[in-house]
């Protein structure tokens, strides 16, 4: 309280004018110290960088001389379903391949530096990832039917289900939810 009463004891003696020239003092309450520094970064080095390797992978897939060899296509699920169920052909499912490989380089850009689009990056992956679910699950099921690929090329298509769509969707969620416990 004593230290309180000294402090506004110094800043008492600032005169100010009432507005009818006389001069009168006034009580000037002590400055609050604000933090003035940026809020805290919400940057998320790992997930970004893990978002920028698969981006690397992914275009260089989509780079094939050729085209992509379609096994090794993370996202096989959407041009099964553009081809099966849409029945549309290379001109439509590469650039839709490139927008999806677009998107990942962005939202890889903005967690990794900013910090931003997690929630919408987790809602994407999972939109985007659910055609290659449905792809692996009519392989298991159903054997292929038309597509009767091997064994070996069912485990190789879960594998970077995994790797692309399961282990980023995971680390998003974790990211999402650290946020949250952290006080504001």
């Amino acid at each position: 309280m004593a230290q309180e009463w000294a402090e506004a004891c110094l800043h008492f003696s600032q005169s100010i004018e009432d507005g009818h020239g006389q001069m009168r003092r006034a009580i000037i309450a002590p400055l609050q110290m604000t933090n003035t520094s940026k809020p805290q970064s919400h940057r998320q080095p790992a997930l970004g960088g893990y978002l920028f390797a698969l981006c690397l992978y992914q275009i260089a897939i989509y780079r094939w001389p050729g085209g992509p060899p379609f096994i090794l296509d993370p996202r096989a699920g959407i041009a099964v379903l553009l081809i099966n169920h849409f029945s549309f052909d290379n001109r439509v499912i590469y650039p839709i391949e490139w927008i999806t490989a677009t998107w990942l380089v962005f939202a890889a850009g903005m967690i990794f530096f900013r910090g931003e689009f997690v929630k919408a990056y987790l809602i994407s992956e999972i939109v985007l990832a659910a055609p290659t679910a449905y792809y692996i699950g009519v392989l298991a099921i159903r054997h292929g039917g038309d597509f009767a690929p091997g064994f070996k090329d069912l485990v190789l298509t879960f594998l970077l289900f995994v790797v692309f769509s399961v282990v980023p969707a995971c680390l998003a969620l974790r990211c999402i939810l650290q946020r949250k416990r952290q006080p504001a």
